[in-house]
């Protein structure tokens, strides 16, 4: 194709390209003119390898300029440091961040754990076994209950995770995990 051609073609996919490279830019916040400059480019570097038996060219510019705007944006990426302070002013880093988030996600997950644990054990021996193999427990060792009352062995399994899963929803410790 003529040069005369090649420039048309570009000019009228830049114009249909619009929309996909400023909702590029702004998704990775970039400059919109800085992304339409650099799928220009693209097309006038990739048209002279067009394959011969090309049917769409549009559809195929276009989907050279998604995937070179992609390794656009991956080239401008930093890699950052978990050594780095997190801002300029602050001595705290991105590790000391980490390290802090790991140490409150286990907490809170001990006390779920022994919330979960202080319920069941209410439950009966049976529902106690049950929950525990269901539920894949490992650290819990179940326990007589502490309410004595008359319990009814071999009831349906379906029928004790009903029975947990209710006293889970009443149990005040762990509507307060809720919160």
């Amino acid at each position: 194709m003529s040069t005369e051609a090649r420039n048309s073609v570009v000019t009228a996919m830049l114009d249909q390209m619009r929309g996909m490279v400023f909702n590029f830019a702004r998704k990775f916040n970039l400059e919109f003119e800085d992304c339409l400059q650099h799928a220009a480019l693209v097309m006038l570097e990739v048209w002279p390898r067009l394959p011969e038996d090309c049917r769409n060219i549009p559809a195929y510019l276009q989907a050279c300029v998604r995937y070179k705007l992609y390794d656009y944006l991956r080239a401008r990426q930093e890699t950052l440091s978990l050594d780095r302070p997190v801002s300029p002013e602050s001595t705290e880093t991105f590790a000391d961040m980490l390290e802090a988030f790991v140490e409150q996600e286990t907490e809170r997950t001990k006390r779920v754990i022994e919330t979960v644990h202080r319920t069941l054990r209410k439950q009966s021996l049976e529902v106690q076994l049950h929950a525990a193999e269901f539920y894949k427990l490992g650290s819990y060792k179940p326990a007589l209950p502490s309410v004595r009352r008359k319990v009814v062995y071999g009831r349906k399994q379906e029928h004790m995770r009903q029975s947990f899963r209710k006293a889970l929803r009443r149990d005040r410790h762990v509507l307060a995990l809720m919160k």
